[in-house]
């Protein structure tokens, strides 16, 4: 319980050093990730070298699990209308590579911290589900620094909507029997799909279904935490 605190705690001071080095708001999302790699740089490592030291196993299964069906549909809707964007409004590519590789640091770190670490050592103590909703209100939190950046009823509406996306990754690194691979992938692509269209003439991801199509995979991901994980004390053992 400390480790998933402590984990917390510097996750979200990171982050607030982040936007404290940017003099861009929020909504130039692009400019701000030129600006805090080096950043977000720092907290892979720093959490690696928790996972090294904590010797907790977060890669634990290669396994895709029948739950990250639901969330690949959106991610790859999200990822296929980026990509017709720029086939039909062209992209300014450096800015499209910057967020490709800044957005990949973002889904290692927050996967790496709050599936990874939070989520596995908070299962030591809490059944799974549990270790799931525990860990995606704290990921929803370390979002409320955001309002450094922007205003804080935006603020207040990012955290609760990262909380609901901690509970989307945390069933699927769940039901995937630990497949920490799997949801930084999903992550990083959603990611990129919704920031690199700013690098296009039109400016945002033409395929608003994508949200509501979220929405269901937080509807299904709580009917899987409640209807099947509400008594697991301990992981799954992965299967081949």
């Amino acid at each position: 319980m400390g480790l998933a605190l402590a984990v917390w705690a510097i996750y979200t001071a990171g982050m607030a050093l982040a936007w404290l080095v940017t003099d861009n708001d929020y909504a130039e999302t692009a400019e701000v990730l030129q600006d805090i790699w080096w950043v977000l740089l720092i907290l892979v490592v720093a959490m690696w070298v928790i996972v090294r030291l904590s010797g907790l196993q977060v890669q634990r299964s290669w396994r895709l699990g029948w739950l990250s069906l639901v969330l690949i549909v959106p991610v790859g809707l999200a990822l296929l209308g980026a990509v017709l964007l720029f086939a039909v409004d062209g992209a300014d590519w450096t800015i499209v590579l910057i967020v490709l590789a800044t957005t990949m640091l973002v889904g290692i770190g927050e996967e790496t911290a709050f599936r990874g670490i939070v989520l596995n050592s908070l299962a030591t103590r809490l059944p799974v589900a549990g270790a799931v909703f525990v860990s995606a209100i704290l990921f929803g939190l370390m979002h409320s620094v955001n309002a450094i950046i922007q205003p804080v009823g935006s603020t207040i509406v990012q955290v609760v909507v990262t909380g609901l996306y901690g509970v989307i990754f945390g069933f699927v690194y769940v039901t995937s029997g630990g497949n920490l691979v799997l949801v930084i992938v999903l992550h990083w692509l959603y990611d990129f799909s919704l920031i690199a269209p700013m690098a296009t003439k039109e400016g945002e991801n033409p395929f608003g279904i994508v949200g509501l199509l979220m929405l269901l995979s937080f509807a299904i991901a709580l009917a899987v935490g409640v209807a099947k994980y509400h008594d697991v004390k301990r992981w799954p053992e992965p299967t081949s």
